[in-house]
């Protein structure tokens, strides 16, 4: 006597056929023959005119570590070695009232980190991207001094990714019309 599959099973096979025949596939896994060449990228430590000692080194270091994951960026040492540098400003951090008791007291605040910055094609020296008045806002509670140090971590580390993605197209882009022009 045969065995009928069951239900379950012909579940899974039918998943296991969909994911298999979807096209789907991991960008990040490209052979490197499709996936460009590797960008030479430096990132000078930022100008802080704020009151927040050690911002410019968090925003820095949370950079290196958004950008290093990249396959298509390596961080250099020097401006000399780079093919983009991304330079930048802090220009504020603040912390604005957002929620109040009945007695006008805050019990929640805005952080709000404002920055400039500009990424510079090293072979023409000209900005292939800049971006000025870029702000990130993050709600946290006064209960303690840990939520403000946390709402600036939460910033910093926002900032990082946000750069890290639209650099990454704004470099591809510059790429591109560079190759054009050729």
């Amino acid at each position: 006597m045969k065995k009928i599959p069951s239900l379950r099973t012909l579940s899974l096979l039918l998943l296991l056929l969909i994911i298999a025949g979807c096209g789907y596939h991991n960008p990040n896994m490209l052979p490197p023959e499709q996936q460009g060449r590797v960008i030479k990228l430096y990132i000078p430590i930022w100008p802080n005119p704020t009151n927040e000692i050690r911002l410019a080194s968090d925003i820095h270091n949370a950079l290196q570590d958004w950008l290093g994951q990249s396959k298509q960026f390596t961080l250099v040492n020097s401006a000399g070695e780079a093919d983009y540098i991304l330079n930048g400003q802090i220009g504020s951090v603040s912390y604005s009232g957002q929620s109040y008791t009945v007695s006008n007291q805050a019990v929640a605040l805005n952080a709000t980190l404002s920055v400039n910055y500009t990424v510079t094609d090293t072979s023409t020296g000209k900005a292939a991207w800049q971006a000025n008045g870029f702000t990130l806002t993050e709600t946290y509670s006064l209960q303690s001094d840990a939520n403000k140090k946390q709402a600036l971590d939460t910033l910093v580390d926002n900032l990082a990714e946000q750069i890290y993605i639209r650099l990454y197209s704004a470099i591809s882009r510059n790429e591109k019309n560079k190759s054009r022009k050729k």
